[in-house]
This record gives C-alpha cells, sequence and structure tokens, in this order.
C-alpha cells in the first residue's frame, strides 16, 4: 500500500476543510431557497371547468404540513414556476371528495392578469363544472381515503336549510326575506373519515336595497337535524360595480394527515378572488391560509 508523506496528509485535510467551508458559504448564501427549487414539491391546484375545458390555478405549495404561497409577483418567479409545475403534458392526480378521481393533464399555461392559468384537459368520472370544482396535486401521499362527495339527500337538504333559516334570522334578516334565499352550493362529503355526512353549503340572499347577506355553512348530522360547525355569515353593501364577498367551497382534503380533511374555498373580492383554506383546530374550524386569485 502507498503510503502518503505526513506533510502531504496536512495539506490534503487542509485542501478538503477549505473546499467544505466554501460549500457551506455558497449553499447559506444562496437567496430564498433557490436550492429547494430545484426539486418538485408537493403543490396543490384548485381544478374548475366550464364547456369541457378545465382550468388549473395553484393554491399553495405543502412544505411539511404548512400551506405557503407557489410563487412571488415577479416575472421571473412566474417563470420558474411554469416551467417546473405547468409545462404541457404534466399529468397530476384529481382530487375530488378527499380521494384520487381521475387525472388533469396541463396543456399550457399563461398570466393572467396577476397570478398565473393553466388550460388542461380533464380524465374523471366526477361532474366537475359550474360551482363544482375540484382539487389536484403531484402528491403521492394525500387523497389515500375514498372519493366521498355527492349531493345531499333529501332529507339532508331539508335539515340544512331549516338550519340555514334560522341563522339567518339570528342576523336579523327580515322575515319577508327568507324564503328569498339562494343556494349557491350544497355539498355532502365526509371530512374525517367516518362515514357520516357533513354538508357544506353557501347561501345568498340580496335585497331590493343591494344589500347582501352571505352564508358559508359547515355542518354536521345532529340526531334528525344538523348542527352548524362553522358559520361565516356577511352583511355588507357591495360597491357600485357589484362585486360580491362571498365564499363558495372548492373540495376538501386531508393535507396534515390528522384525519379531519381541510376545506378549500374561494372567496369573492373586489375585481378579484381570493383561494382560501379552513382547518378544524382544537374543534373550532378556522381560516388558515390566504392566496390571491386574479384581479383585473
Amino acid at each position: 500500500m502507498k503510503s502518503i508523506p505526513r506533510g502531504s496528509a496536512g495539506r490534503i485535510f487542509s485542501t478538503a476543510s477549505g473546499s467544505l467551508l466554501l460549500l457551506m458559504v455558497l449553499i447559506n448564501a444562496a437567496p430564498n431557497g433557490a436550492y429547494s427549487q430545484t426539486r418538485r414539491q408537493s403543490i396543490i391546484f384548485a381544478v374548475s371547468s366550464e364547456s369541457g375545458d378545465a382550468s388549473m390555478d395553484a393554491i399553495a405549495i405543502l412544505d411539511g404540513k404548512t400551506l405557503r404561497a407557489p410563487y412571488q409577483d415577479d416575472e421571473r418567479d412566474h417563470q420558474r414556476f411554469g416551467d417546473q409545475y405547468l409545462a404541457a403534458g404534466t399529468v397530476y392526480r384529481l382530487m375530488f371528495g378527499g380521494g384520487e378521481a381521475g387525472t388533469v393533464t396541463v396543456n399550457k399555461w399563461g398570466l393572467g392578469c396577476e397570478t398565473l392559468h393553466a388550460q388542461a384537459t380533464l380524465k374523471t368520472t366526477a361532474r366537475i363544472g359550474g360551482k363544482v370544482w375540484a382539487l389536484a396535486t403531484n402528491s403521492e401521499l394525500l387523497g389515500k381515503r375514498p372519493s366521498s362527495r355527492r349531493a345531499p339527500t333529501a332529507s339532508e337538504r331539508a335539515a340544512v336549510m331549516t338550519l340555514m333559516k334560522s341563522i339567518y334570522s339570528q342576523h336579523r334578516t327580515p322575515v319577508d326575506l327568507i324564503e328569498s334565499i339562494k343556494v349557491t352550493n350544497l355539498t355532502a362529503t365526509d371530512l374525517n373519515g367516518d362515514g357520516k355526512y357533513e354538508i357544506i353549503g353557501s347561501f345568498a340572499l340580496a335585497a331590493k336595497n343591494k344589500f347582501e347577506r352571505d352564508l358559508f355553512l359547515i355542518a354536521t348530522p345532529q340526531a334528525t337535524g344538523m348542527r352548524a360547525e362553522f358559520v361565516k355569515f356577511q352583511a355588507y353593501q357591495p360597491p357600485p360595480e357589484g362585486f360580491l364577498s362571498s365564499i363558495d367551497f372548492i373540495d376538501q382534503l386531508d393535507i396534515d394527515g390528522d384525519g379531519v380533511a381541510e376545506v378549500f374555498a374561494t372567496g369573492g373580492g373586489f375585481d378579484g378572488y381570493a383561494l382560501l383554506v379552513f382547518k378544524k383546530v382544537n374543534g373550532q374550524w378556522r381560516q388558515i391560509y390566504d392566496m390571491a386569485g386574479d384581479a383585473c
């Protein structure tokens, strides 16, 4: 075996130490996670469809159990995100009712007024369209429960309608307006895998004076009726342009593995919208995340 001279060993160790120190300096100097962006992280999209054409909007990157913005509001990061996650032909798992229900394939992407959008092709038996949206992800760990999402039964609908009218009355809605409340979305879905379906609903009431009363409701079965688990009631005068602040259900997905799915929704705003996430924390639902959508 060839021996290394004593003086040479010290020089080799010194050179290796210097190289290691230089590498550590370079890594620490990397801007805002540039190294982590070289790998595809878990991401969650909102998926909608009109006339058979699907659209995808990025909601969040899932960093461990934490949601964070998928990209920064600058042209360079838009391009990075589009190249990394929205390249034509990229296939994502479609989530519907907390479980896998097909795939969605990216066709092309572009920049809207402020955020990125992708056109895509759906392959699913789920009836996605109008107010019925879905989620998509590249994660192989999410959405392992069976899909559980359907229209409410007649008895479920009757029970939640009774609960909804009670909530509107508690918020001093005039009696003669109660029957004018419109259901904009009503979905039955099992949020915690116990086989009992919660009801998630959105309701709207516009009075003749244009005063708006919106309700976003998560209700759970109780005896022969329904009990409210989360109530977001908004009473307001919309701006002259008519933009509303109503909240509508997208879908549900357990992102942190605690057994209770998070609820994803859209929220209206002035000339735009937001993508929202609600989580049940210590028995109480609360909003944990929002991502600004397009505002033109």
